[in-house]
């Protein structure tokens, strides 16, 4: 009699030990399709956003400067109107700019500041960024179009959001120059952004 009720009581404990166990995977089992239907949702939402684009963008300059004598002179230019010139032109919003990089850096001299000038050099700097190269050339090829040969990095959106942006043309003349010189530029920059969504 004693061995039957052991017996009995010793079933019972191992249907509630299956009973378990089954539960237990069961509920780990539930866990595992909710973490991978959540990186689905994740990775659906993700793919439905927009992805970035790149475009090319030109912007102005026009560099002046007067009272310039023989040997190193400076011109300068404000630039910060430039990124909302972009934003503008891509139909975007300034906080969806995430990189701009100049890719093409062209200066027209006109032919009274030709016949003067030996060398170029074209830096920007704002008030909270150091001043950094974008682009030199010298000796001066002959024309009145200047390809400059750009720096490594010319990675610039943090000046352009920075206040005090300012184009800065290092060049050197072989002779006094009284009147105001003027140099016009154009920038090409490559631009990465998230397109706004209409």
């Amino acid at each position: 009699m004693h061995s039957f009720i052991a017996l009995i009581l010793e079933m019972k404990n191992c249907s509630k030990l299956l009973t378990k166990k089954y539960l237990g995977t069961m509920k780990n089992a539930e866990l595992r399709f909710s973490i991978a239907w959540i990186a689905f949702l994740g990775i659906l939402l993700s793919s439905c956003g927009p992805s970035a684009s790149t475009e090319t963008v030109d912007i102005q300059l026009k560099l002046a400067g007067e009272m310039l004598f023989e040997g190193a002179n400076t011109l300068q230019f404000s630039g910060e109107s430039h990124l909302k010139e972009v934003a503008d032109e891509l139909g975007a919003e300034i906080g969806d700019i995430k990189n701009v990089a100049v890719s093409s850096a062209v200066l027209n001299l006109d032919d009274s500041s030709r016949e003067i000038t030996e060398s170029l050099l074209l830096q920007v700097v704002s008030d909270n960024q150091e001043l950094i190269t974008i682009g030199t050339l010298s000796p001066l090829p002959s024309g009145n179009a200047m390809t400059l040969s750009l720096a490594e990095d010319t990675s610039i959106l943090p000046y352009l959001k920075d206040e005090g942006l300012t184009w800065v043309l290092d060049l050197n003349i072989n002779e006094d120059q009284m009147d105001e010189m003027n140099v016009l530029g154009t920038l090409s920059l490559t631009v990465d952004y998230i397109p706004s969504i209409n």
